[in-house]
């Protein structure tokens, strides 16, 4: 399998690790559990990939089949010349989801994953049975990028600025503050795998484009389909679970918020406390067991670990 030369697989999930070729362009992917499980199909977000989980796939897999996909762009999925939009996300998910011929799925998305998720949703009514959104929502309502945004989405000063982190590790690694409560209170093992991680990412040159494609296409969604995603998320019925720690810095709570009102009973919204952007990474066993709560599975009472420290 040719990967990236510095976008490593973690030691624990090499035995998950497989890819898919879809229409245009190969999917890398992680597979976990008995093939008979329930599915949590998980969609990491923006400038991440699958890694992301690494904490809590093989938890997951003791009760659940668990696929983990890089998006196209992202780790090591191919990187298409494309406009990163959340159509071309879903689309991709969709075939991804169709070539593994997946059923009964329940979606798990965080930040832009859970935008994609939503979108999946509305066009596989059939395929998903629930989903569970963390730290993130479609834009239902107009917002205005922040200010500390508008350099990496203007063209060529986006470039520079990721260019720019390219010379220091500390400075790459610093640069992911905003995503966590506290950077440094996560174990040294994940300041360590986080610090090694963003360093591959901003030298990743499909990565890098990926990213500033998805947040300059991001910010037209958010500014002009609003209202077409306010209609299509009103009229479908999916179970929604809404996710957010009570210190997340990058999505607007104001969205989430709106989104349960509108969802009304369809909709249950949780608080995390200890937590930024990034919950499966800082609260990782309290993920795992809400999960174990939302999704049913037979192999639950075979499975004590969702009650204990593991």
């Amino acid at each position: 399998m040719k990967l990236h030369p510095t976008m490593d697989i973690p030691a624990h999930l090499v035995p998950y690790a497989r890819r898919v070729a879809l229409s245009h362009y190969d999917i890398f992917y992680y597979d976990a559990g008995s093939a008979t499980a329930p599915i949590l199909l998980l969609i990491h977000g923006l400038g991440d990939e699958a890694d992301t989980w690494r904490s809590i796939i093989p938890q997951l897999a003791r009760a659940y089949r668990v696929i983990a996909p890089d998006l196209p762009g992202f780790g090591r999925s191919s990187g298409p010349i494309a406009g990163y939009s959340l159509t071309f996300f879903a689309r991709t998910m969709a075939e991804f989801i169709g070539k593994l011929g997946l059923q009964s799925v329940t979606l798990v998305g965080h930040s832009l994953g859970a935008m994609i998720a939503q979108r999946l949703s509305i066009g596989l009514p059939d395929v998903v049975q629930q989903q569970i959104l963390v730290g993130g929502c479609l834009p239902i309502k107009r917002h205005f990028p922040r200010v500390e945004q508008w350099t990496l989405l203007l063209p060529g000063i986006g470039e520079l600025v990721l260019a720019g982190m390219q010379r220091s590790q500390e400075l790459a690694f610093l640069s992911l503050q905003p995503f966590y409560a506290n950077l440094y209170a996560l174990p040294a093992r994940e300041q360590r795998f986080l610090r090694r991680r963003v360093w591959a990412r901003i030298h990743h040159p499909i990565q890098r484009r990926a990213t500033l494609s998805a947040l300059r296409w991001l910010a037209i969604d958010a500014f002009f389909r609003c209202h077409r995603y306010l209609d299509l998320v009103s009229q479908y019925a999916i179970p929604t679970v809404l996710i957010a720690g009570e210190h997340d810095l990058i999505v607007d709570g104001e969205m989430i918020e709106a989104t349960e009102v509108l969802l009304e009973q369809r909709a249950l919204y949780i608080h995390l406390e200890r937590c930024g952007h990034m919950p499966h990474q800082e609260q990782p066993d309290q993920i795992v067991h809400l999960i174990a709560e939302l999704v049913p599975s037979p192999l639950h009472d075979e499975y004590q670990y969702l009650h204990s420290d593991s």
